[in-house]
């Protein structure tokens, strides 16, 4: 697995030894003034420098009339001036050797009230960054809050005292999360839905409009700190593919889970285009696939990203896919079991000599499949422990989910020593559904013991589901993706729009075979072009540059080979160019029979380059069924493309027909996503479609090919 470049060092934005607040204030009720009490309130015990010429002091501080005249060299500025006065302030900072700054004045790109003005001084600050070596979080940032420094560099009043948030002891080590986000209010939302679930935020950083830092930044810092052990992220867009890349190797080296929110799953903004592939692959789509092959785990709401912050900061990873459930009520568990059986988690019955030790504790109408219910009555003569100890201790099993009720305190404390006892030295990962409100000081326990809890069956289902994809990949990580484009180089651009014709021929240098052709402009052309290829049945396509469904239009007939069926063929094609380019007509000789399927090289504008394989032909857009990744891909990555198509047991010889040549197929797909690592500017993308995958041992034949320019 490839390694990320040297770590951002932004020990200065969140472990500053002081802060300038440029712009702070005497009014109580503005944004401005209530960082500088904040910082106090949370204990931070740095330098803290107010600057603004129009005050001499603040609550008990000497104020500064700019960063300038501050008498030491600051870590951090907190800029909170009128966003006309921003960049300005930021010279001054980078004159004064300041590190830092974290600039939460609004009015930039993201004002729609005045978009040309905001977005030139947003540019105004980013001249700024290029020409110094300071740093700057923003602008429009809600700030930065690292408890264990008492940093609280905010205005947010998520983390006010004065709306009942209790500050941690700076120097407590609070973690193991991080929250990382583009939006601001969602950034301390989040701090303070972990806070109600018990779990501990080590830092949280909102990015702003970024500038400057991006929010791989601030992952890359964060993934190097020891009270990280997960990231949470919410994001829009990413700026830089490559440095997603390098953060995401750099998260599963580390093994630390990145959990995402990336919003903008709908399409309506998707433009229209002429290739398939452009219709069936939408910028989401291509998200959620690249941050899948990444291991970035993508969740859907908050209540799913903190379950998976709850299991990836408490619990072990499960090392299968096999599932336990161990229940006293009947309904929660067979409830359960069907959450987890529909995530694609398996069930399998415990060994026969496990369903005899627990059928001897348990009454004649427990059961000892799978769920294991043992009854509430067993569970009232310590059968719960046994029953989890014999489940533990099978070898089958990689989860158990222990179904209870934890609103008695009393008795699980009474029996916490029972269960460490059961699940010392086993295998698998335990996990708790609480089907009833489960005590806080219970859910507290179990966290210290690394055990996760949750509340319903398919939030349980779900995050023992994520649990077991991450450690898969983890498992993998090394044979994902190749991931080297930057060593690729480009090919050549061709020459505008090209034919289908012209395509195959541009895309020679990839080695796929194609039927044996000719390129004629006559009827007498075509007739002697099949005489000489032997009067074999062939397919006659009209060849324009303007035309990218040529059947859409009449411009293909199949098939033919008599002179006459030739000649009328001929004409035909020819008719149905109109007005628009020709280039001649394509006497190809007919494939024997396979399977079509698409391949593709692609580039999105925010994402980088993909590679696309799904099932093809006439019928691509109808079936939908695709799959993609972030290229180059890797001869096993190309198989495991493969084995996501619903498509997939029409290349496996189904009912009878040849096993067709699937190491031809990924051989094709490997090669396809190299040229999608080196694609050329100006090409958005190119299409085989179909590719023809003939029976094991005898290869792929590229049919048909188009190159889509952007723009077109």
């Amino acid at each position: 697995m490839a390694t990320s470049a040297a770590s951002t060092d932004l020990r200065a934005l969140f472990e500053p030894r002081s802060v300038a607040l440029i712009g702070a204030s005497a009014d109580p009720s503005s944004i401005s003034a209530r960082p500088l009490r904040l910082l106090r309130q949370h204990g931070f015990a740095g330098g803290l420098y107010p600057v603004n010429p129009k005050y001499s002091e603040l609550s008990g501080l000497r104020v500064y009339p700019s960063i300038g005249a501050v008498p030491e060299t600051v870590d951090m500025a907190l800029v909170i001036v009128p966003a006309p006065a921003v960049s300005g302030v930021l010279e001054e900072c980078a004159a004064a050797g300041v590190r830092c700054a974290v600039v939460i004045s609004s009015g930039f790109s993201e004002s729609s009230a005045d978009g040309a003005l905001g977005r030139q001084l947003q540019q105004d600050i980013a001249h700024v960054v290029a020409r110094s070596v300071l740093r700057v979080c923003g602008p429009n940032s809600e700030g930065i809050f690292h408890p264990a420094v008492g940093l609280c560099a905010t205005f947010s009043p998520a983390v006010d005292p004065e709306h009942g948030f209790v500050p941690a002891t700076p120097g407590s080590g609070a973690g193991p999360i991080a929250v990382v986000s583009q939006s601001g209010g969602l950034a301390f939302a989040l701090l303070n839905h972990a806070a109600d679930r018990g779990l501990d935020v080590a830092s949280v950083a909102s990015t702003g409009n970024e500038v400057d830092l991006g929010w791989c930044d601030y992952v890359d810092y964060l993934l190097d700190q020891p009270s990280t052990r997960v990231i949470l992220g919410f994001v829009e867009s990413f700026r830089q593919p490559e440095r997603l890349i390098a953060v995401a190797h750099k998260a599963a080296r580390l093994r630390k889970p990145i959990v995402l929110a990336k919003i903008g799953r709908t399409e309506a903004g998707r433009r229209a285009a002429a290739s398939h592939t452009a219709s069936l692959v939408g910028p989401d789509a291509a998200y959620s696939a690249a941050l899948r092959q990444l291991g970035i785990v993508r969740v859907d709401d908050v209540d799913e990203m903190l379950d998976l912050a709850a299991y990836f900061s408490a619990g072990r990873l499960p090392a299968g896919r096999n599932v336990a459930v161990l229940t006293a009520s009947g309904g929660a568990g067979a409830w359960l079991a069907d959450a987890c059986a529909m995530r694609g988690l398996e069930l399998p019955p415990p060994d026969p000599l496990a369903q005899a030790a627990i059928r001897a504790f348990i009454p004649t109408y427990g059961s000892v499949g799978n769920p294991v219910d043992i009854t509430a009555q067993a569970v009232l003569e310590g059968g719960f422990e046994r029953a989890l100890r014999v489940l533990a201790n099978s070898p089958e099993f990689d989860t158990i989910v222990a179904v209870a009720t934890l609103v008695r305190e009393e008795r699980f404390f009474q029996t916490l020593a029972e269960l460490r006892e059961a699940t010392a030295g086993s295998r698998a990962t335990v996990v708790y559904y609480s089907y009833t409100r489960a005590s806080p000081k219970v859910l507290a326990a179990l966290t210290e013991e690394g055990i996760p809890c949750f509340s319903t069956p398919g939030r349980t289902a779900r995050a023992v589901s994520a649990a077991v994809e991450y450690g898969e990949f983890l498992t993998r990580v090394d044979q994902v993706a190749v991931f080297a484009s930057e060593n690729m180089a480009p090919w050549p651009p061709p020459a505008g729009p090209l034919s289908e014709a012209g395509a195959r021929a541009y895309l020679a240098p990839l080695r796929i075979p194609a039927p044996d052709d000719r390129l004629v402009h006559t009827a007498d052309g075509a007739v002697a072009a099949v005489a000489a290829m032997g009067s074999q049945p062939v397919a006659l396509k009209v060849q324009s540059p303007d035309l990218a469904h040529k059947t859409d239009v009449g411009g293909v007939r199949l098939g033919v080979h008599a002179p006459a069926d030739v000649r009328l063929a001929f004409d035909e094609v020819v008719a149905a160019v109109g007005s628009n380019r020709f280039e001649g007509v394509l006497v190809q000789c007919m494939a024997p029979d396979g399977i079509d399927v698409l391949v593709a090289a692609r580039r999105e504008p925010l994402l980088g380059p993909l590679v696309v394989v799904g099932m093809g032909g006439v019928d691509v857009e109808t079936m939908a069924d695709v799959t993609m990744r972030l290229a180059p891909v890797s001869v096993t990555e190309a198989h495991a493309m493969l084995d996501e198509l619903r498509g997939r047991p029409l290349l496996g010889g189904p009912r009878g027909r040849p096993l067709a040549d699937v190491a031809a197929l990924a051989t094709a797909v490997v090669r396809m996503s190299e040229l999608a690592a080196a694609l050329p500017i100006g090409v958005a993308n190119i299409e085989i479609n179909p590719l023809r995958v003939l029976a094991a041992g005898e290869g792929v034949l590229m049919l048909d090919a188009a190159i889509e320019m952007e723009g077109s």
